[in-house]
């Protein structure tokens, strides 16, 4: 059966909606009832981020290139997961995500493994977190926030609440990295207000190529002084590592 232009491969339903996997000439990808792609795979090269934000999101390794532990607030079909699972062996990473059939998708059909060093909570990310923060204070090297549905980004995480959280459980020397609606101009205006509210001089966007997406994101208290130029020679020596545009990522980088 065709869909969005390739060989439909599973459909399901839960109480959130439609869940669809399809494969387009080597690429799988992840959809919500509609044409977006939640998340893709090459099937030929698995190993590289397939999206070009997913990859955008990646940046903020250019501030911390070897975290020990990550959170990932929406799992999709687990590009960033298993990125960093497989990039970094000593890395802890642990995913917040609202529907338990993503999940079992990502497993089944992305290729995400099933792994000691992965923690998967099911769940309302808003709630989870702002517990989480109560006992948990600069618990992680990074947080990446990719939280949308077929209607566009999740309300509850675009608030002051919830990203207030995310900075109480960010190691001071750590990033947090935000998917933003850049295509709904006054979601986007409202997200880098957030950002500078929380992270004032240490917070930047990254428009990606191409796409209605952009990336924001909060440096840690421990970025006190820095130019973005000394981040240089770690750009290039990850860009050589992952096949990564970290080069790209760092010259488009914008002070909010």
């Amino acid at each position: 059966m065709q869909r969005y232009g390739g060989e439909l491969i599973y459909h399901g339903r839960d109480d959130e909606g439609v869940l669809e996997v399809v494969d387009t000439h080597g690429v799988r990808s992840l959809h919500f009832g509609t044409s977006p792609k939640q998340s893709a795979l090459s099937l030929q090269n698995p190993n590289r981020p397939e999206l070009a934000y997913v990859r955008a999101m990646l940046s903020a390794l250019l501030f911390v290139d070897d975290p020990a532990s990550v959170l990932l607030i929406g799992l999709g079909g687990g590009s960033l997961a298993r990125f960093f699972l497989e990039q970094f062996p000593d890395c802890r990473v642990d995913a917040v995500e609202r529907r338990a059939s993503v999940v079992e998708i990502a497993h089944a059909y992305f290729g995400l493994p099933r792994h000691g060093r992965l923690g998967i909570r099911i769940g309302e990310a808003d709630h989870l977190v702002e517990t989480q923060a109560q006992h948990q204070a600069g618990a992680y090297d990074l947080i990446l926030i990719d939280a949308y549905d077929h209607l566009g980004m999740d309300s509850s995480v675009n608030s002051l609440d919830f990203l207030s959280a995310c900075v109480e459980l960010l190691h001071p020397q750590g990033v947090l990295d935000f998917n933003l609606w850049g295509s709904h101009p006054v979601s986007l205006k409202h997200s880098l207000a957030l950002l500078k509210t929380c992270f004032s001089d240490r917070a930047f966007r990254l428009a990606v190529p191409n796409r209605g997406n952009v990336i924001g994101l909060g440096l840690g208290k421990a970025f006190a002084s820095f130019k973005l130029k000394q981040f240089e020679p770690r750009a290039r020596k990850l860009e050589v590592r992952t096949g990564v545009e970290m080069t790209y990522f760092l010259r488009n980088l914008r002070a909010i």
